[in-house]
C-alpha cells in the first residue's frame, strides 16, 4: 500500500511555507541585488571584450564605459569607485526594505575604430530581481539589456551571443552613417 498524502488543503499549507522560505528578504535581499548589478556589469564587460576579439581584424575596441546612471535618481557614478559601491549597498537595501523599486540603469558602450575615433552605443538595463519563482540559486537571467539604436534587447545571461550581435548590429549602422570606419570595406 502506498502513502497517501492527506488533505488537499494540507499540499497548498505545503506550499506556502516552502515558498516564504524561498523568498529571499532583508539582508540576503539586499546582498543579492547588489550581487546581480555587479555581475551584470562584469558579464557586459566580459562581452565586449569578446566582441573586440572576434571584430580585430576590422580594427575595433568595445568597452563598457565606466560611467553608470541609475534612472531611478539619475545619480552618475563610475562603477569602479568606492562611491558606486556605497551607492549600490544602500541602493540595494532601500529596494530589499521596501521590496519594489526602480531597477533601471543606463550607460554606453565606447566603440574605437581603427582612426581612434570613438561613438558611444546607449544601453537600457533593467536588473532582475533576485530569487524569482522558479528560479534556482545562480540561474535565471541578472538583466534584461536594450540597445537605444536599434531598438534590440537581450536577456542576460542566457542570450549572450544575442548581445554579441546586437552589438554588431549597432556598430554597423554606425559605418552606415558614415560615423565608424573598418579598416576594410565591406562589399
Amino acid at each position: 500500500m502506498g502513502t497517501t498524502m492527506g488533505d488537499p488543503d494540507d499540499l497548498f499549507d505545503i506550499y506556502r511555507k516552502d515558498h516564504a522560505t524561498a523568498a529571499l528578504t532583508g539582508p540576503a535581499l539586499a546582498a543579492a541585488l547588489s550581487d546581480t548589478v555587479r555581475r551584470s556589469f562584469t558579464l557586459i564587460d566580459e562581452l565586449c571584450a569578446d566582441v573586440t576579439r572576434a571584430l580585430a581584424q576590422a580594427r575595433y575596441t568595445t568597452k563598457l564605459a565606466q560611467s553608470v546612471t541609475d534612472r531611478s535618481t539619475y545619480v552618475r557614478l563610475d562603477r569602479r569607485s568606492e562611491s558606486f559601491r556605497d551607492y549600490l549597498r544602500t541602493w540595494s537595501q532601500q529596494r530589499a526594505e521596501k521590496g519594489s523599486g526602480g531597477m533601471h540603469w543606463e550607460t554606453q558602450i565606447l566603440v574605437t575604430d581603427h582612426r581612434r575615433t570613438t561613438k558611444e552605443i546607449g544601453l537600457g538595463i533593467a536588473f532582475e530581481w533576485p530569487g524569482a519563482e522558479g528560479q534556482k540559486e545562480g540561474e535565471g537571467s541578472l538583466a534584461f539589456v536594450e540597445f537605444w539604436p536599434t531598438g534590440a534587447g537581450v536577456a542576460l545571461p542566457s542570450d549572450a551571443r544575442g548581445f554579441q550581435r546586437a552589438l554588431v548590429a549597432c556598430i554597423i549602422k554606425l559605418e552606415q552613417a558614415g560615423e565608424l570606419a573598418s579598416v576594410k570595406g565591406r562589399g
